[in-house]
């Protein structure tokens, strides 16, 4: 059970560093991300504080989405590309220009979006069913990821540069062309046990719930001075913002919260094996006391007494990995294999956990081995 809960915290653990440090597809230090953008009382005044926001001190970029770091929105639509007939479900997200930035997000081919009326995807609120039909007939330019230009069968993203699909996703009953300008990297938003998204982007000036802060000060400094801004210019809307490690850490909450459990659970049942194999190796070498007092008087080291102690104690613990070992890997790739992203389950935690288990018994009955391998055989011999 100690070597089975000792594999165990090693994989949770490790697997936890993975999710924290693996590479996300975007620059995730120095993000605060700003809640209630989207509320209908911000309609009117998004633009204008995010622009107020870009001269907040310390802060180098400012853009707004509607998905951001742990955000709980998925957002789907169905498109055809031309000549398929099957319906491909990509998820459909709003941004404005100043994300690609604020995000640090990678293009790989194409461009971003700028000030071109091709575009530009907003539409009024209320909604103005004439404004979006004729958006709509016009078409529109978006910037897609890499997963999507796969999915969408474009394969390269310079290949997908140009490229066009179809969906209904403006103005009902009107299908619109959907240019792609621009393809950037995948991006892994959510946590690592959800598949990355194929997606594209849209750019809209008004409507995207979150906003994305970039900095470079110190990061309480940065957050008072946000906030102040925001009071002066929303006042009526609450101010909500977290660091991108905090929401990082609520997507791995659960994982830490398990290795802390395993390891607690480790330590107790190390602490109690190691009491019983005191236990034990005290029984053993007072049973085994005018044997070892022969074995001294025919000659027969120290170490070679403390070797044949240790020896059987140890063969116990080599029997207990394997019996461990299949178990905990059983378990760790059954808790593995709900992460998309994961760690490849190797033999170094298994070697660790042996070798703590062997060591720990090796510890503790190398005490009792020496005292009684150093004692006077004739005492031995007098035992009984």
């Amino acid at each position: 059970m100690s070597i089975g809960l000792i594999v165990c915290t090693a994989v949770v653990y490790a697997q936890t560093v993975y999710a924290r440090t693996v590479d996300p597809g975007y620059k995730r230090d120095y993000i605060l991300q700003v809640d209630n953008m989207g509320r209908a009382q911000m309609l009117s005044r998004s633009e204008m504080i995010t622009e107020q926001m870009k001269h907040v001190p310390g802060v180098v970029a400012v853009g707004r989405t509607d998905i951001g770091i742990d955000t709980d929105n998925n957002i789907n639509s169905g498109v055809v590309v031309p000549g398929g007939t099957k319906t491909i479900d990509i998820g459909d997200y709003r941004v404005d220009q100043g994300f690609f930035d604020a995000m640090g997000l990678t293009l790989k081919a194409g461009r971003w979006f700028d000030n071109r009326p091709m575009d530009d995807q907003t539409v009024p609120y209320p909604s103005d069913p004439a404004f979006e039909k004729a958006l709509a007939a016009r078409g529109i330019n978006v910037v897609i990821n890499e997963l999507a230009a796969k999915k969408l069968g474009f394969g390269s993203a310079q290949n997908a540069v140009g490229k066009l699909f179809r969906g209904d996703v403006i103005s009902d009953g009107i299908n619109t062309d959907i240019h792609v300008i621009g393809v950037v990297g995948d991006s892994q938003f959510r946590s690592v046990r959800d598949p990355v998204q194929p997606l594209w982007y849209a750019k809209v000036n008004t409507g995207p719930g979150w906003m994305i802060i970039r900095y470079h000060r110190d990061p309480a400094t940065v957050r008072a001075a946000v906030e102040q801004k925001w009071k002066q210019l929303a006042p009526d809307v609450p101010f909500g913002a977290k660091f991108s490690e905090e929401a990082v850490g609520g997507l791995y909450k659960a994982e830490d919260s398990r290795a802390k459990i395993f390891a607690s659970f480790s330590l107790l049942a190390v602490l109690i094996g190691c009491l019983g194999l005191f236990g034990l190796a005290s029984f053993t070498a007072e049973r085994r006391t005018k044997e070892i007092g022969i074995r001294k008087v025919l000659g027969a080291r120290t170490r070679d007494i403390v070797r044949l102690l240790v020896w059987q104690f140890s063969r116990p613990v080599l029997v207990a990995n394997l019996i461990a070992w299949p178990v905990a890997w059983w378990v760790m790739r059954d808790w593995l294999n709900g992460f998309d992203q994961r760690i490849t389950l190797g033999p170094t935690p298994f070697l660790i956990a042996g070798a703590i288990a062997l060591g720990i018994a090796i510890a503790t009955v190398v005490g009792h081995a020496i005292r009684v391998a150093r004692a006077n055989p004739i005492y031995a011999l007098r035992y009984e």
